[in-house]
């Protein structure tokens, strides 16, 4: 299995982007690598705790998918220079959070992408 290096999936996230609002976390990723298609659902673990697959929504180019739908047969593209916003409901206080998110890529591999930002 091939692996995303660290360093250049941590050049997708939109810095500042990350927001509470309307009872959720969000944060801003933005492809500047190449169109990637996500083949598995994001795992997301938030100022270490894990989050459900199926309460993250990802929305990229006026669609919007439950991470939880995402597998090899139900895959979500994303072109390159497209930005994505991932969306997490809960009870989250503005301020600093770790967020710390698991992708998998067709063709690319695994990867792990840790973003510190302080939600507005």
């Amino acid at each position: 299995m091939s692996y995303i290096p660290r360093a250049l999936l941590r050049r997708i996230y939109v810095k500042g982007s990350m927001r509470v609002e309307a009872g959720a976390l969000s944060f801003k990723l933005r492809n500047n690598l190449a169109t990637a298609t996500v083949n598995a659902p994001l795992k997301l673990r938030i100022d270490d705790v894990d989050i459900d697959p199926a309460q993250v929504t990802i929305s990229a180019g006026g669609r919007t998918i439950k991470s939880s739908d995402i597998s090899e047969t139900s895959t979500f593209e994303i072109p390159v220079g497209t930005e994505v916003e991932v969306r997490v409901p809960g009870n989250f206080p503005p301020g600093r959070h770790k967020v710390v998110v698991e992708v998998s890529v067709k063709g690319y591999g695994k990867g792990v992408l840790d973003i510190e930002d302080e939600a507005k």
